[in-house]
């Protein structure tokens, strides 16, 4: 199951449903049983607080389960926690590790704070990903905008505020009706079933993204 469809039935379904906390067990279990994509929405579950408390320690661990065994964006977000000391203690080597081997994967985002770290521009007690979304998402100056349509370009990814990112397929339809800085804040999403509320906060760049008014 494609992650980003996962994150939307969680998201369009009351977090307590006996449905949700179906599909919760079944993918608990399968990430128990070493499914990298399974223990990659696990973590996101309880980095988001996901129809679970938040708890950013078990989210860093089933992060860097699914990361050790391949998968690009928990490489990607499990090194943002060590960069950022969310849930785990801060370690820029890890960061630069985990960095590394997501850029080998062709990972442009992982790439580019890989570089920032190597120049000296990351710090050990925050990274540039979280800042950039932290700073713009925090100033309350939100520009409303006409309804918009974004469709996502390859290798797009939406972050909440504290910079965990989640990879979405090419050509996904988002909707946003307000804008901070070069950040569109998601309204919704558009799937087969029509407009779906996003209730969950997040923020997309607008260089991965096309405009459709």
């Amino acid at each position: 199951m494609k992650k980003y469809l996962y994150l939307l039935f969680f998201l369009v379904t009351p977090l307590f449903s006996s449905e949700g906390q179906q599909s919760f067990w079944e993918t608990y279990t399968d990430a128990l049983r070493g499914n990298k994509e399974a223990q990659f929405q696990v973590g996101v579950i309880f980095e988001r607080g996901i129809g679970r408390e938040e708890n950013q320690s078990l989210a860093a661990q089933w992060f860097e389960k699914s990361a050790e065994q391949g998968h690009v964006d928990a490489q990607y977000n499990v090194a943002i926690m060590y960069a950022a000391g969310r849930g785990v203690d801060v370690d820029e080597g890890k960061a630069m590790m985990w960095l590394a081997k997501a850029a080998k994967q062709k990972d442009k985002e992982a790439r580019k704070l890989l570089n920032d770290i190597i120049d000296g521009k990351l710090d050990k007690k925050s990274s540039d990903a979280v800042n950039n979304y932290h700073d713009a998402v925090s100033d309350n100056s939100f520009e409303m905008i006409t309804p918009t349509t974004l469709m996502t370009k390859e290798g797009a990814k939406v972050c909440d505020q504290k910079g965990i990112c989640i990879a979405l397929k090419a050509n996904t339809a988002l909707t946003s009706t307000s804008k901070n800085r070069q950040f569109y804040k998601i309204s919704g999403t558009v799937t087969k079933k029509g407009w779906q509320e996003y209730k969950k906060e997040g923020w997309i760049d607008e260089n991965s993204v096309e405009i459709r008014r």
